[in-house]
């Protein structure tokens, strides 16, 4: 029971309203995930499937524009970051859309990233 407390926290955070909060939950778990050969796993790794749902769902609507909490475009390369370990091949068209529609060379390099994984 004491062990499902971090991942409903976590599960909290993937899923507020507030979109920097939304970011962090993404980098929480992209930076988990890079520790596991380290670690031997990820701890976040049972929510992977709503990460990559939330993800899929920031990519869906427009970037966001600049605000006190955040930078343009952030909540985007947050979510690519996730994809570049959570991506799979039905994941490619909306990958697509973001490479065909961003100006962003930061953005656009992620999702480059991405898409390799999806290929």
């Amino acid at each position: 029971m004491t062990a499902d407390i971090p991942l409903q926290a976590f599960s909290a955070l993937l899923h507020s309203e507030n979109i920097p909060t939304v970011c962090r939950a993404l980098n929480m778990y992209q930076v988990a995930a890079s520790y596991t050969r380290l670690s031997g796993g990820n701890p976040l790794e049972p929510l992977a499937g709503e990460v990559r749902t939330v993800a899929r769902e920031v990519l869906s609507r427009p970037p966001v524009e600049a605000g006190d909490e955040i930078a343009a475009g952030f909540d985007h390369l947050s979510a690519l970051n996730v994809l570049t370990t959570l991506a799979e091949p039905e994941d490619a068209e909306l990958i697509d859309r973001i490479l065909q529609s961003t100006t962003d060379d930061q953005i656009r390099a992620v999702a480059t990233l991405v898409a390799t994984r999806t290929r």
